[in-house]
């Protein structure tokens, strides 16, 4: 199998999120010994390994990439390799399919170091494990809301929004309507707490990181 000689971080886990493969890069990712410890047939809370503090994640992330049948990517913040220093590195995940049923039957993930120097720095600020998703946890809102939805949740005013983002002051006004109205939500307090609740907190823009934004240097 290739992805046993591959110097990045490969496996396989069932649609319970139970591991049916790793390869040597994903034990040494975790600083997990093989001829000690067995990854195949363990749920993520089951490893000798700092993410087990975060297996509902690893768990929910499983389950959206099965629901919606397409490569689903996040960037993880761990203790990992050896050193156990802080990392982050991407984990993209697709959807198993069975040969002949097409049913999907669990997952793929592969991991790879963020290398992006600007990322890197914003992202090991806290020095703290964590996570960002590349997907929202619903699908309510577009594009160009996410983006001011993820630039709200950095506390930026919405002058600043509308500086970053390349919008009016009144297009980020109205924009703000509609994302209360969708939430359900009255105002900010109200919509701090919809999205603690839903999960926006971790979600960030594939678009923050293209080397045109601007987002990033003021965002994290």
């Amino acid at each position: 199998m290739l992805w046993e000689t591959s110097q990045e971080p490969w496996g396989v886990k069932d649609v319970d999120s139970k591991y049916i493969y790793a390869n040597r890069a994903y034990y040494r990712l975790l600083n997990i010994n093989p001829a000690t410890f067995c990854i195949v047939g363990h749920l993520d809370d089951q490893l000798p390994s700092p993410i087990a503090d975060f297996a509902p994640h690893f768990q929910q992330h499983d389950r959206q990439t099965m629901q919606r049948q397409d490569r689903l990517c996040s960037i993880e913040i761990h203790p990992y390799e050896p050193d156990q220093l802080m990392r982050p590195y991407y984990f993209d995940k697709y959807p198993l399919y069975e040969a002949h049923s097409r049913l999907c039957i669990g997952t793929i993930f592969h991991a790879r170091k963020v290398e992006e120097i600007l990322l890197k720095k914003r992202l090991l600020q806290d020095a703290k494990p964590g996570y960002f998703l590349f997907y929202p946890p619903e699908n309510i809102f577009t594009e160009k809301e996410l983006e001011v939805i993820f630039c709200v949740l950095q506390n930026m005013s919405s002058k600043l929004i509308a500086l970053h983002l390349g919008l009016s002051h009144r297009t980020v006004e109205n924009k703000l309507q509609v994302i209360y109205e969708k939430a359900g939500t009255h105002s900010l307090s109200q919509f701090n707490d919809y999205c603690r609740d839903k999960g926006y907190h971790h979600y960030f823009p594939q678009k923050l990181l293209s080397p045109a934004s601007k987002l990033l240097d003021m965002s994290l």
